[in-house]
């Protein structure tokens, strides 16, 4: 007989004689299991198996799936970073060459405006001499044109001519005035001949012109050599 004191769901194995009439045990079909069923043939377990086996399967699952999902987002930063420090550099790169060719086209820069104010300098100067050539032309000229109009309108221009030559005669020496033919009126000559100044006529000088010669020098009383005078005190 089977005691109370056995466990529910205990079944006695029967031997020997009365193993005979006893109904078999139905054993569970379990090849339909997830987890408990390897081959075509049937393959002992139980439930309880069955489940642990399948909350296992569950975890294992979960935990792969987390740690995919660490891994994939472990790999994402590490990428952006990667991606960032990339982009800073070619940033950096970019605004150093950018900087490089800032500098380059401040030096461009800088080189043409000193060559421009060179060149500048160099034509302000040349137009500087020009202009002054030019203003000490026109000033012999004008000098010369006032000379020529204060002769022109001179009541006695060539009593003033004897006059400077008589100032300016060297005293004790003989002295012989050159002249211009033609410019010597009677009075001027009786003028000389008192002071001792003797009068030559010279084609080579031009009216107005005279030169007072002496043993010891020659005064120069012509107009052009008083004009070159100016011209030298302009310059």
């Amino acid at each position: 007989m089977t005691s109370s004191t056995e466990p529910a769901g205990y079944h006695r194995v029967l031997r020997g004689a009365g193993a005979a009439g006893a109904d078999a045990l139905r054993t569970p079909e379990l090849r339909s299991g997830e987890w408990t069923r390897f081959t075509d043939e049937a393959a002992l377990g139980d439930r309880v198996a069955e489940d642990i086996l399948g909350s296992l399967a569950g975890d294992v699952r979960e935990a792969a799936r987390a740690q995919g999902y660490a891994i994939g987002w472990g790999e994402g930063r590490r990428a952006a970073a990667a991606e960032h420090q990339r982009v800073v550099a070619e940033l950096a790169q970019a605004a150093d060459e950018a900087e490089q060719r800032r500098a380059a086209e401040h030096r461009s820069a800088v080189l043409a405006l000193a060559a421009a104010a060179r060149r500048l300098d160099e034509e302000l100067a040349a137009r500087v001499v020009q202009v002054e050539e030019q203003s000490l032309g026109l000033a012999h000229e004008l000098t010369a044109l006032l000379v020529g109009h204060e002769l022109a309108v001179a009541e006695d221009p060539t009593g003033d001519l004897v006059r400077r030559a008589l100032t300016l005669q060297p005293v004790g020496s003989p002295v012989t005035l050159r002249l211009a033919p033609g410019q010597l009126a009677p009075e001027h000559r009786a003028l000389l001949a008192e002071a001792g100044v003797g009068v030559t006529e010279d084609h080579a000088l031009a009216p107005g012109d005279a030169l007072v010669e002496s043993p010891r020098q020659v005064i120069d009383l012509r107009i052009s050599t008083a004009l070159e005078r100016i011209r030298e005190a302009l310059s």
